[in-house]
């Protein structure tokens, strides 16, 4: 991650008391802590690149948007570089279903940190596999400990608008590798992944013994699902495009347990946290009745 996009991601981490902020007046704090550097040359960085800082910010937004992350800002005035923290906002004529989801916000700094604070791959695995779970898999698990980087298997519905896609075919089936490193990861590790995916889809020798017979009972198409904590670098984000396996990163993850309907915004903010920390305990424990 570049200096830049540790500025930037320190303004998504806060939570702010105030519904409106400016953005050039936290921006001295969020090179300092970001950077890890004095005030003194915080006040020289934020001086020198604020201006790049503001765009790169405002870009984020809009990928937020693309990728279909609820935004944690509105751009009120892009002349003044205000920003409405929409965990907080709520403009007149709001919808009750745009106002929960905007509750929901609250939780998702949260949980982004304790997903952030996990140093155990298996733990990061058995996360995955909750995302699934969230997701609407009919059946899901983890493998036991193998060499081609297979972490997950699921069966997830498909939906549509005719009988072919709405079910007709088969649900998805989700063939997982996570990688809870902390740089991006390179195309190296997609082409390996794709490989084992061909292997599950032929129902190769060295892999049939992973995968499990919901899996194979099933006759809908076969997918693969990697998930890297900090995301893909260029050249790994085109091999996936190019052959069609799904890429997310932790806060693609976050994303979906915030807006989960698993739990209610009355429940508290801590409810989210504590359904992922039990779901992952369960998850770890069904692994290892499995590996026995």
């Amino acid at each position: 991650m570049t200096s830049s996009q540790q500025i930037v991601s320190w303004y998504l981490e806060q939570d702010f008391d105030h519904v409106a902020i400016n953005f050039d007046d936290h921006l001295v704090d969020a090179v300092e802590t970001s950077l890890e550097t004095s005030k003194i040359d915080a006040e020289f960085y934020a001086e020198s690149h604020s201006d790049r800082l503001w765009n790169i910010l405002r870009n984020r937004i809009e990928e937020d948007k693309k990728r279909g992350l609820y935004p944690t800002f509105s751009e009120v005035t892009s002349g003044f570089r205000r920003l409405f923290c929409n965990a907080k906002y709520y403009p007149r004529g709001i919808s009750k279903k745009d106002r929960q989801r905007r509750q929901r916000l609250r939780s998702r700094i949260q949980i982004l940190k304790a997903i952030q604070s996990i140093d155990d791959p298996t733990h990061y695995e058995a996360l995955s596999v909750y995302a699934c779970k969230l997701s609407g898999a009919s059946d899901y698990c983890m493998t036991p400990r193998n060499d081609f980087g297979i972490d997950f298997f699921a069966v997830i519905p498909s939906i549509g608008k005719s009988h072919v896609f709405s079910g007709g075919a088969g649900p998805i089936r989700i063939v997982g590798q996570c990688k809870n490193h902390s740089s991006t990861v390179a195309r190296g590790n997609l082409q390996q992944f794709f490989s084992a995916i061909v292997s599950v889809q032929e129902r190769s020798d060295d892999v049939r013994s992973l995968i499990p017979n919901w899996f194979l009972t099933e006759r809908g198409p076969i997918i693969g699902w990697f998930i890297s904590h900090v995301g893909l670098q260029n050249g790994a984000r085109e091999y996936a495009e190019k052959h069609g396996i799904i890429y997310s990163d932790s806060r693609d993850i976050g994303e979906i347990i915030t807006m989960s309907r698993t739990w209610k915004p009355s429940e508290g903010l801590c409810a989210p946290l504590n359904m992922m920390r039990v779901e992952i305990e369960n998850l770890l424990h069904a692994k290892k009745c499995r590996e026995s």
